[in-house]
């Protein structure tokens, strides 16, 4: 199973009040109109969910960046997550596709492939150009169908296109955007369930001297389920996330840069806007980032500071009052924020 771990703009309304009055001799007053005023989309981060919040915030991070192991077929980590499943059954049916050139002997080529616990996956690949090669223009589209891996079962479509291509696929001096679709695509693990409904477009380079670049942007991504026992609900939209992967003295070196609008039914669904004003860096073989930050901010100028402390370790600090000055902290270790 792909384990792979390291998740703007809002529109903030204002109302415009108008007040109108009457009178005439002998006659009774107007009433002044004094329409309430439109409550802010936004969330007010305070001492009693910043902690909510920036668990929302970093866990969005790394689960969106599970979508690059399509790309790198990076593996860490212990834990099943629906992106790491969806990427995971996505590079298995590629794999099936450029695997059965023998069988392209049309544009559109079906196998329905066994999942190893039962279940299985009925693979549809587009083939353009009938060459065997999933490149410019191709399409795959897999349906899960009670599909057990690893002891948990999967369901739901995802759907992937290659949307545009300069270079040889997954060689080292290429560039490729793929859209993944994921529609009613589900896991569950035990009594917990997650789906994902949306798109995520993946854009991908490589250059010779070792450096790779992926990029992920999704306009609304829209993550439900049950949890603990909890139903919840993500909505992220306008997000963006950039992971930069390279060889810096010798030691692997990701950057990863985050922006989005985050609405969550643990506060409410209420928006916070998530940034990186300072890249998050993992080195080496490190699973979490060693240095950079995150910056979340909410209603009337409240913020939220996501620090790496070290490679285990991030601080929180909170603004409530939205006066630049951090007033309450407390230390968690990624794993517990993700």
């Amino acid at each position: 199973m792909i384990k792979h771990r390291i998740g703007l703009s809002a529109t903030v309304l204002v109302c415009l009040l108008g007040l109108s009055a009457c009178g005439g001799g002998g006659g009774s007053a107007g009433t002044p109109s004094n329409p309430a005023p439109t409550e802010s989309p936004m969330l007010g981060i305070s001492a009693s969910n910043y902690q909510v919040v920036g668990q929302s915030a970093v866990s969005s991070a790394f689960f969106l960046n599970d979508t690059g192991g399509v790309i790198t077929g990076a593996e860490t980590g212990s834990d099943p997550r629906l992106l790491r499943h969806a990427v995971d059954t996505a590079r298995r049916a590629m794999s099936v596709a450029s695997g059965r050139q023998a069988l392209l002997t049309g544009a559109e080529v079906r196998e329905t492939v066994p999942c190893s616990q039962g279940g299985s996956l009925a693979v549809t690949v587009t083939d353009v150009n009938n060459n065997g090669n999933f490149d410019l223009g191709d399409s795959l589209s897999l349906d899960a169908q009670s599909c057990k891996e690893d002891g948990d079962v999967m369901n739901g479509r995802i759907s992937l296109s290659v949307q545009a291509l300069t270079g040889v696929y997954d060689s080292s001096n290429y560039s490729a955007t793929l859209a993944m679709t994921l529609t009613a695509f589900n896991v569950t693990t035990g009594s917990d369930m997650a789906q994902g409904d949306g798109t995520i477009t993946l854009t991908v380079s490589q250059t010779p001297a070792g450096v790779g670049e992926v990029v992920l942007a999704t306009s609304r991504l829209v993550l439900s389920g049950r949890a603990g026992g909890q139903n919840f609900t993500t909505t992220l939209t306008d997000t963006k996330l950039t992971l930069r992967i390279e060889t810096v003295n010798g030691s692997p070196r990701t950057s990863i840069s985050y922006n989005s609008s985050l609405a969550g039914s643990g506060f409410d669904n209420k928006q916070v806007l998530i940034t990186t004003p300072q890249p998050l860096v993992i080195t080496g073989s490190d699973t979490y980032p060693s240095s950079g930050y995150l910056l979340v901010q909410g209603n009337a100028s409240s913020a939220l500071r996501i620090t790496a402390v070290n490679r285990t370790q991030a601080r929180l600090e909170l603004d409530a009052q939205g006066d630049g000055a951090y007033e309450t902290q407390v230390l968690k270790t990624w794993a517990e924020l993700e």
